[in-house]
């Protein structure tokens, strides 16, 4: 008899969505919709006005992802943490983690990483200064790349510094939607296949900040998108910003061959 699946091989669920959102799959880029299942580094995308989209797993972590928000689900390139790889890399915008009966993932944003925890923990990854709050359960986050450890009890804010508390002002930028208690709705969809609506594939500037951004997400992109780059404008646009992600340099002006 063949071994179980661990749970996050089999993969995402998006299961609530407030508002618009986008999911980019390779060079494949699709409207969000509840039901859809998620590959390992598919792109999401909210809108400025999205409410909230949860993600579930079926070991019953939760990720809920805020307004203007962009983030990679299981980003590939990042080693394990406590035994668990990190469910989502937050490259911008708002993320509220909730573990299920065991200790989620955990997940990674430029600032730091969050490690597998048993509790909910609010993400912020914002310029100049990201910010994570403990809501529950202990949360334990690495700064980048010093490896400095803080542990955040219940209440518990960092934001470039440990704080019993958050700051008013930051409780009040908090998603309204990552107040709420919402039931799990993955069973809903089970057994359920769901086709999201195609949309024009990605241009250069739609995915600008993923392709400049650090070299463990982008050592893959020149694979997941070179279709991509046969598109002459965002051909260009690759060959005159090389500096920010020199790893397309092989593929985009191959070396002449030997005599």
């Amino acid at each position: 008899m063949c071994c179980a699946v661990p749970a996050l091989a089999q993969g995402a669920v998006l299961t609530l969505l407030e508002g618009e959102a986008t999911l980019v799959d390779g060079a494949r880029r699709v409207a969000a919709v509840p039901g859809v299942r998620l590959k390992a580094g598919t792109l999401v995308e909210t809108g400025a006005s999205t409410g909230l989209l949860r993600l579930e797993w079926p070991d019953r972590t939760v990720v809920d992802l805020g307004p203007a928000t962009k983030a990679m689900v299981q980003p590939p390139g990042f080693a394990a943490r406590n035994g668990k790889a990190p469910v989502l890399y937050l490259l911008q915008g708002w993320a509220k983690l909730s573990g299920g009966s065991e200790a989620s993932g955990g997940l990674v944003t430029a600032a730091f990483d969050v490690l597998p925890l048993q509790g909910t923990a609010v993400v912020q990854a914002m310029r100049p200064q990201p910010a994570a709050f403990a809501e529950t359960g202990t949360l334990v986050l690495v700064e980048r790349p010093s490896a400095k450890r803080q542990t955040l009890p219940t209440g518990g804010w960092w934001g470039g510094r440990l704080e019993a508390r958050p700051p008013a002002g930051w409780m009040g930028g908090v998603p309204r939607a990552f107040r709420d208690t919402l039931p799990l709705r993955a069973d809903t969809f089970k057994d359920r296949a769901f086709t999201p609506a195609p949309l024009p594939a990605p241009t250069y500037e739609a995915l600008a900040d993923w392709l400049g951004a650090e070299p463990a997400l982008r050592r893959d992109f020149p694979r997941r998108f070179e279709a991509l780059a046969q598109e002459p404008a965002f051909r260009r646009a690759l060959q005159s910003k090389m500096s920010a992600h020199p790893e397309w340099a092989r593929l985009l002006n191959p070396p002449e061959p030997r005599p």
